[in-house]
């Protein structure tokens, strides 16, 4: 089965606010989540957002380049100087054909002070390292789970997957004026010793690594054999690791200047009850999509005709992500 593509434009009518799947998320700092699409390449074993699993995501979203950096301007306006634009994703932003552009114009908005991406790094070539940094990319952040040629293909649940390739762009960027941190999820019983390898591979380029701990939400895929821990078990293992490889890789808001900043305004409360418009299918199976005032709201359980009216009563609105029923 293969998802629906919907092409989000601005004569679509389909809002950059409101769906967690594409356009743009404001959670009340200086960082903007600017999501392009919710396509990927990949299929990790434990990915949290359960990506190219299309009996689950029934549809697929990408974004007009134009569309999404006019959105991001109006925004900015509102929000003030001194923006991270967090070029993230439910699948992998770098799938969006015209990635580069997207950077290059979010670069000229002039509240925008860094532009970062997170990606898994298959699609980077050593020409599209340099394309990005012409266009003004600051900061990559680089998904490698495993250096092992076999273990990686694995979790990335993909038998092309060629880690011998990501160390060559890791290798590649580090030399370059964009910053790097390699982003590893670390994985109990599964990749300890390779979340080390890591470790080293990030002192001998002399990058950033920033180690995420492994966590499963409803629709997210589990890893059999990884072992779930606490936060104060991540934490006392990054401890140990700090110590033993005199490296810091446990960071705060501070450490990359996360700070509160005005939000664009919610427009809907909970428990509030609103005629949409129903646009297109969501993400998830049995879902729609609806508009009214600006703003995309995910309905639940919707037999609703596209193009149709129906009345959506809002069951959860925070950071203007809005969810009904």
């Amino acid at each position: 089965m293969v998802p629906e593509i919907i092409k989000i434009k601005k004569e679509s009518g389909i809002p950059l606010v409101g769906c967690i799947a594409f356009g743009i998320i404001d959670r009340g700092t200086n960082i903007l989540q600017v999501r392009c699409t919710s396509i990927c390449n990949m299929k990790c074993e434990f990915c949290s957002t359960n990506a190219n699993n299309f009996d689950v995501h029934t549809t697929s979203y990408i974004v007009d380049i134009d569309y999404l950096i006019e959105g991001v301007e109006k925004i900015a306006k509102i929000k003030g100087s001194g923006l991270t634009i967090f070029l993230d994703s439910v699948g992998e932003p770098m799938t969006h054909p015209d990635f580069v552009s997207l950077v290059k114009g979010i670069h000229k908005i002039p509240e925008v002070k860094d532009i970062i991406v997170i990606t898994n790094g298959v699609l980077l070539t050593k020409g599209k390292v340099d394309e990005l940094e012409k266009a003004g990319l600051t900061r990559i952040n680089l998904s490698v789970h495993s250096l092992d040629k076999e273990q990686s293909k694995q979790l990335f649940g993909n038998s092309s997957y060629d880690v011998e390739k990501i160390t060559e762009m890791i290798r590649y960027i580090s030399k370059s004026k964009i910053e790097l941190m390699l982003t590893p999820v670390f994985l109990p019983n599964i990749n300890d010793e390779e979340i080390e390898k890591i470790i080293q591979l990030s002192k001998e380029v002399d990058c950033l690594v920033g180690i995420q701990n492994y966590e499963t939400y409803k629709y997210s895929r589990k890893i059999k054999g990884a072992k779930k821990i606490t936060y104060w078990k991540f934490y006392k293992k990054i401890k140990e690791w700090e110590k033993t490889y005199d490296i810091k890789l446990k960071f705060h808001n501070e450490d990359f200047g996360v700070e509160k900043k005005e939000r664009i305004q919610e427009v809907f409360e909970r428990g509030d009850k609103v005629k949409v418009k129903v646009v297109c299918p969501g993400w998830i199976k049995d879902q729609m999509i609806g508009v009214t005032k600006d703003r995309c709201i995910t309905i639940n359980n919707c037999k609703g005709e596209i193009g149709g009216t129906i009345t959506v009563k809002i069951l959860q609105n925070k950071n203007n992500l809005y969810l009904g029923d």
